[in-house]
């Protein structure tokens, strides 16, 4: 399988991801080497903090694209943001000054780990209400969400998308985390994973040291959807759920 990768940090220089180009193309081949073929860049989208405007990013993203794909032809790449939300966030996306996933109504979005329950589920009433389609970024690491499955069924109801960590199912029995996330992904609450790659260190893009584990528990049909239905529908603006 050709693998979709929709969260990660490579585009060089802008955030804490990717330093310089030869860092940023080296995250690329082990990519590749991994089987991923389609990614979304979604640098961090912090209101007053970034060091671009919107339009030097794209920039940044179409000198990248041309590099990569000179390497390797077939590796398709796609332009997101990941949004730290905060005060202002849905104008900011009304206003055009947010990356939404490829140019769609998605949006990929993360929040402080001890937000409370409250603010997140408020925060996915404004952005649908804007006519957005939130993706909550790294689902795994908000402590108001961890072992409350009632929230998350909650969330799923409102056609909220979760987006987890690959590397978030490795753990043994007594890792506490690594439980809550393995539950997640056994009982198919999560519609995207992602390797929110920033180095290639400690957070290189791997994902072929977890896929065996996803594909044992959940079947070759849950992978088809998560790594290549999903994306795919999701890049092109369409429903995920019809």
């Amino acid at each position: 399988m050709e693998y979709f990768d929709i969260h990660c940090h490579m585009l060089p220089g802008v955030d804490d991801g990717a330093q310089t180009m030869e860092e940023a193309l080296s995250m690329i081949d082990l990519s590749y080497q991994e089987g991923t073929r389609n990614l979304i860049l979604t640098p961090h989208y912090m209101r007053g903090k970034n060091k671009y405007t919107r339009e030097e990013l794209r920039e940044r993203f179409n000198e990248f694209k041309a590099k990569v794909e000179e390497r390797h032809p077939d590796f398709k790449l796609y332009f997101g943001n990941e949004v730290l939300y905060e005060e202002g966030i849905i104008q900011d996306l009304k206003d055009g000054l947010i990356q939404t996933m490829n140019d769609t109504k998605y949006v990929l979005v993360e929040f402080n780990i001890r937000t409370s329950y409250s603010q997140i589920y408020e925060a996915m009433q404004k952005i649908e209400n804007a006519r957005f389609r939130p993706i909550i970024a790294h689902v795994e690491r908000y402590r108001c969400l961890f072992k409350h499955i009632e929230r998350i069924d909650e969330l799923i109801r409102m056609e909220v998308l979760l987006q987890m960590n690959i590397s978030s199912v490795y753990g043994g029995l007594l890792d506490e985390n690594a439980r809550w996330c393995k539950k997640l992904v056994k009982e198919e609450y999560i519609s995207f994973f992602g390797t929110d790659a920033h180095d290639m260190e400690e957070r290189a893009p791997y994902i072929n040291d977890y896929i065996p584990w996803i594909e044992k528990k959940c079947g070759e049909d849950f992978l088809e959807r998560v790594f290549a239905e999903y994306p795919k529908k999701m890049v092109e603006n369409k429903y995920i759920f019809d």
